[in-house]
């Protein structure tokens, strides 16, 4: 990955698609190559992303203090502290993350899947907002799942800087992201494991997939 040094505590990554096309595994891949010193996943999935990484899950504050004082991946289920609620699991972890954000040193990392499920377009994601907004003064890169940016609340979905579009699957999940310089028939057209990548503050624009090698400067996405 090849960021500028200024913009690297500020990236927001979002990565939209419809189910089965890989959106997953170019997360694993993303977060694996972060330089962080701490990675926090929010694991609603109970266990997806706790097998992925192959790092157990914290499921009490104890766990998270425990695994947040080691480094590393501190990975949340929130099943047991709050079963059948991820929605509250999730304003909880993003309370949780920031406050240990705010006091270590060092970059972070704050990651999840089915980001638009833990959300609401009616309400302010007030948890998630103050990790955005204040991303660049605590060194905080965010990566998040989506099956469709249109689902994001919007002063969140404002806040990303790098999208990994993949397929979309109707006109309600291509709308923003033409808005934002992609084109709607290229994103229907895409295969499985295909993606266009766009920095959205520099207009930057490519095509990737497991065979992509990138030619020019920018995010390095090589063997994505």
């Amino acid at each position: 990955m090849s960021i500028q040094k200024q913009d690297a505590a500020s990236i927001k990554v979002a990565i939209p698609g419809v189910s089965g096309v890989g959106k997953s595994t170019l997360f694993e891949k993303l977060v694996r190559k972060a330089k962080a010193r701490w990675k926090f996943l929010f694991d609603h999935k109970h266990g997806d992303l706790s097998r992925r990484f192959e790092v157990p899950a914290c499921y009490t504050v104890d766990d998270l203090d425990a695994s947040a004082e080691r480094g590393g991946y501190v990975i949340f289920d929130p099943g047991k502290m709050y079963p059948g609620k991820p929605d509250d699991g999730f304003k909880f972890f993003c309370d949780y993350v920031f406050a240990l954000c705010s006091v270590f040193k060092g970059k972070k990392l704050f990651g999840s899947d089915e980001l638009d499920n833990l959300t609401e377009t009616s309400r302010d994601p007030d948890e998630l907002l103050v990790i955005l907004d204040q991303g660049r003064t605590f060194e905080i890169e965010c990566f998040f799942i989506a099956q469709g940016m249109n689902s994001i609340n919007n002063k969140a979905r404002k806040q990303f800087t790098e999208i990994f579009a993949f397929r979309q699957g109707d006109a309600n999940g291509v709308g923003w992201l033409v808005d934002k310089g992609y084109d709607a028939d290229a994103l229907m057209a895409l295969k499985n494991g295909e993606f266009i990548y766009k920095n959205l503050n520099t207009g930057e624009t490519k095509t990737g997939g497991k065979a992509f090698q990138p030619k020019n400067a920018g995010r390095d996405l090589s063997g994505l």
